[in-house]
C-alpha cells in the first residue's frame, strides 16, 4: 500500500490538479498483480495520467506503468468505462517526463 490519503474531489466538487497535463497518445504497459496489460496514455503530467485499457482496474488499485521508460507505481483514482485516471506515488520530475516523451518520438522515427 502507498499509505496516506489522496484527495479525489475538492470542496467545490471539482478534481484538483496541481500540474498541467500534456495531451498525448502513447502505448504503454500496466502491471498489476503479476499480470501485464497493454494501455494507452491519453494525457500525462508530473503527478498522474489518463489511461485507456480494454479493462480498467478498480478505483484504489495499485499499478506500475511503463511507456518508453518506467513511470513507477501509481494508484487508480477514478474509472469510467475503459478510461481511468492515476496518481503517481512519487511525482515524475520534468526530466523524467521529457525522457518519456523523447523515448516515444524516437520509437516513431
Amino acid at each position: 500500500m502507498f499509505g496516506g490519503e489522496m484527495p479525489t474531489i475538492d470542496r467545490g466538487g471539482t478534481h484538483p490538479r496541481a500540474a498541467a497535463r500534456l495531451k498525448i497518445f502513447r502505448p504503454g504497459e500496466m502491471e498489476r498483480g503479476g499480470a501485464t496489460t497493454r494501455v494507452h496514455l491519453l494525457n500525462i503530467s508530473t503527478g498522474g495520467a489518463l489511461l485507456y485499457a480494454e479493462t480498467a482496474p478498480a478505483v484504489g488499485a495499485e499499478i506500475r506503468l511503463t511507456s518508453g521508460i518506467a513511470l513507477g507505481p501509481a494508484r487508480v483514482q477514478w474509472s469510467s468505462g475503459r478510461r481511468f485516471g492515476v496518481a503517481f506515488r512519487t511525482p515524475l520530475t520534468p526530466g523524467q517526463l521529457a525522457a518519456m516523451l523523447q523515448a516515444g518520438s524516437e520509437a516513431r522515427s
